[in-house]
């Protein structure tokens, strides 16, 4: 646990031990699915929440990269609590792989239709992006960023309207990402503004089968500068979790000698998301539909030579707009007669009626999900870049520094990797009780033929290993027309 959270800890221990009220009232402690502290008139509340993941992977592939994998997915320390009643926050590190900082946000409730949220938090966009991981329908979302906007640091307003049959989200974010991604703040004066409806629209109608409808619209929109770590330059993840769909290929080096570098970077001009949802629940069944799209406008690619941090020479040799899309579909159903539930805050899996060992077997969930994503073939277009030399013409008269680029060469892109990929999953969830959960799920991805080039090759493949620690350098970032992975995975919520 780092020190701030640490801190923050001691804080809300600190607060709840001394309710104004009544200074030397005990704090209440109890269980029910969470470690509580409460005051006695419960206007100071602290929950130590905790979650950890454990996952196993199986790979098969047309040509294989992802290596087959145990892995500690998730290990998270969650804290939530009140503080006078009208200030909720939470505090959540995650201390698996490089640890960082995901929530750590204060929300205001002002009155139902009006709350404050400042800090760092989930932008609000997608019912499935915007689900608990401990709630997650499939082992691996159907897509990942720069689709989803993941956790971004700012503001957010925020209400139910008409007993909760409408729920508006406005925020204004850095559109750079978390504070482990830029700990000194943002890297420009631009901001992201984000907005999401989520309906509702027969909430208070009588019959059951009218009540499970819901609706939901969402963008984002942003002015940028160059491409970032988190939403960019990383790629997009596969629902694999292992493999990447593509790459972003813009930042290459040519040739450095550590004081003079020859590279090729990128900017942008504007980044849009938007999506729009359809979700039906009656009983134990459940469908879902959604449809999501981010758009790039005004990539440049450029040809740099950099002296320090002085620009020496640039030539742009790219230019492209273009954008990605994703549909994906699913379908589940409790055998066990269990609901689940949809709010503006994500998907809840169901807590079983019944608990394995208490005179039931828990709740039994059997799922199915198809997804497709592609993306503009212009963004694949390369173009061969070779370093600056003696004698050319893009750089300044009389130069004479070392040029450490000279007869290297690379090919400069947008994206590479698959312009479209289909992908199926089939499901198994078992919440055996509120604090364990099992799931197994098969998901298999494919390509379509499609000869990007004119060379009478397939150019649509996909990148498997990319987002692994694949070893082997010959096999990490492998293309493959089709992948096949069977993941299970253990949900042990503390």
């Amino acid at each position: 646990m780092t020190r701030q959270t640490l801190a923050v800890v001691h804080v809300a221990v600190f607060l709840l031990s001394r309710p104004a009220e009544a200074a030397e009232s005990p704090l209440r402690a109890y269980y029910k699915d969470d470690f509580t502290l409460e005051s006695p008139g419960g206007d100071f509340q602290l929950k130590i929440r905790g979650n950890v993941h454990l996952d196993l992977r199986a790979y098969q592939a047309d040509d294989r990269g992802s290596p087959h994998s145990f892995d500690l997915r998730r290990g998270r320390i969650d804290l939530q609590g009140t503080i006078h009643r009208w200030f909720t926050f939470r505090v959540q590190p995650e201390l698996v792989g490089k640890p960082y900082l995901r929530n750590a946000w204060v929300d205001a409730a002002v009155r139902p239709w009006l709350h404050l949220r400042l800090g760092q938090m989930k932008v609000p966009f997608s019912s499935s992006w915007a689900t608990l991981d401990n709630n997650l329908n499939f082992v691996e979302r159907g897509t990942s960023t720069p689709v989803y906007p993941f956790f971004d640091r700012g503001l957010l307003l925020w209400g139910e309207l008409w007993g909760g049959a409408v729920v508006y989200n406005l925020g204004a974010f850095t559109g750079a990402g978390i504070d482990v991604d830029y700990g000194s703040g943002d890297i420009d004066d631009s901001k992201d503004v984000a907005a999401r409806l989520f309906l509702q629209p027969l909430l208070h109608a009588r019959r059951e089968a009218l009540r499970g409808l819901f609706l939901a619209g969402q963008t984002t929109w942003g002015q940028m500068s160059v491409p970032t770590s988190r939403f960019e330059t990383g790629g997009l993840r596969s629902a694999n979790f292992e493999s990447a769909i593509w790459r972003w290929r813009t930042e290459q080096l040519i040739g450095t000698d550590g004081r003079v570098t020859d590279c090729t970077t990128a900017e942008i001009d504007s980044r849009l998301r938007w999506g729009v949802e359809l979700h039906y629940l009656l009983g134990p069944l459940a469908l879902s539909a959604e449809y999501l799209e981010v758009r790039y406008q005004g990539i440049n690619v450029y040809h740099d030579l950099m002296e320090g941090s002085s620009r020496r020479a640039r030539e742009r040799r790219l230019e492209a707009d273009g954008a990605v899309r994703s549909f994906s579909v699913f379908i589940s159903g409790y055998v066990t007669g269990d609901r689940k539930q949809l709010t503006n805050f994500g998907w809840k899996t169901a807590k079983p009626r019944r608990s394995l060992g208490e005179g039931g077997w828990g709740a039994l969930e059997l799922l199915g999900r198809y997804s497709r994503t592609w993306t503009d073939r212009a963004l694949f277009a390369g173009q061969r870049v070779e370093g600056y030399e003696t004698g050319d013409g893009a750089l300044p008269a009389g130069y004479v520094a070392a040029l450490p680029g000279a007869r290297n060469r690379v090919t400069a892109a947008v994206l590479d990797g698959a312009d479209d990929v289909h992908e199926l999953t089939l499901g198994v969830s078992w919440t055996v009780n509120p604090m364990v959960r099992v799931q197994l799920n098969d998901v298999f991805l494919w390509t379509p033929f499609d000869d990007r080039d004119g060379d009478s090759n397939n150019d649509n493949l996909l990148v498997s290993g990319a987002k692994s620690d694949q070893s082997d350098p010959t096999r990490k970032n492998t293309k493959t027309r089709w992948e096949n992975a069977v993941m299970a995975r253990l949900i042990f919520k503390l």
